[in-house]
Parts: C-alpha cells; structure tokens; sequence
C-alpha cells in the first residue's frame, strides 16, 4: 500500500510539471487531423521561362494526407497539367515525423540536398499546412518550393511558389474539396 500511495504521488507530481511546463511535443501537440483525408481540387499554374513568356496551365490536383504512427503523417501528392492539349502529370509522396518543435515535421527520408526532393519539412500553423522543400539540382541554382494548404469553410487553399535562385519560375493558386468515402 506504501507503493502504491508514493507512486500515486509521482505520477500526481509528473502530471502537475507537465501542465506548468508542458508534455513533450509529440505528445502534446499533432495538429495535422483536420487536414486528413483525400482532397480533389483544380486551378491555374503559372510558369516564367527564360524568356520570360508565361505559360497559364489548368492543374487537376489529387492531395490524399493520412495519418502515420504517433504524431506523423504522409503527404501523396498527383497533379495533372493541361497546356494546348497536352497532358503532364506529376506525383510525390512525402512522409513526416514530428520534431521536438510542436508544429513542425521533419520528412522522413535522408535530407540530400542534390537530390529532387532535397531537404523538406512542414508546419502546422493555426489553419495552414505548409510544406517547404530545399534542393540544389545543379551547383549553381537553388530550388525552394512551398506549398500551403489552408483550411476554409468550403474546403482547402491552395498555394505553391517554385523559386530558384531569387527568381519565381512557378506558381499555382487553386482550391480542393474533401472527398467522402
């Protein structure tokens, strides 16, 4: 019974120092439930390119974000591009862990900054998910991509801005809708 009662304490202790200084951030802090889901969307995606001509391309997008483990999640991503009756399609699936900092994931995968994908992590922050990625595809550019999603009442934002060096070369503005399954 004297066991009982002093880890009674402890654990009365241990819960009185996490409410004054806060539990862990995996613990205390995921933020990501009320993006899960699939959302379909479509908008317009603006290029810049060399010559400075801009390219207006209507984007079908395709963004599923399900839960993975204790706090992480998986971002799959499939775009489709129309340009002059043509069809691009692109797709990445990412996978994020939280970090120590609460709202902020790490992806989980090694961080090569040569690589396509690069270096990339997210934040959660109030209604918008923001993923941001950092490469260098040759030695002499560097590519950093972000993309929002907000939450609204109708459904979700969509942001993305491709910058290399200090230069937009792309950008894309559209809205999804969470699909029922």
């Amino acid at each position: 019974m004297k066991q009982f009662k002093s880890g009674l304490r402890l654990a009365s202790a241990l819960a009185v120092a996490a409410s004054m200084f806060g539990a862990p951030a995996a613990w205390a802090f995921s933020g990501v439930e009320p993006f899960l889901g699939q959302w379909l969307g479509e908008g317009v995606t603006k290029s810049s390119g060399a010559m400075e001509n801009v390219d207006f391309r209507g984007t079908d997008l395709d963004v599923q974000i399900y839960p993975k483990g204790a706090g992480g999640f998986i971002v799959s991503q499939r775009e489709v591009l129309w340009s002059a009756g043509e069809e691009v399609q692109n797709s990445m699936t990412l996978v994020f862990e939280p970090t120590v900092q609460p709202g902020v994931f790490e992806a989980q995968s090694d961080c090569n900054p040569v690589s396509r994908v690069g270096c990339a992590w997210a934040r959660i922050s109030g209604d918008t998910l923001t993923i941001t990625m950092l490469s260098f595809q040759r030695a002499d550019e560097a590519n950093y991509r972000v993309y929002k999603r907000t939450l609204t009442d109708d459904g979700l934002e969509l942001a993305y801005s491709h910058m290399v060096d200090d230069t937009v070369a792309e950008s894309f503005e559209g809205f999804a809708v969470r699909q029922i399954n």
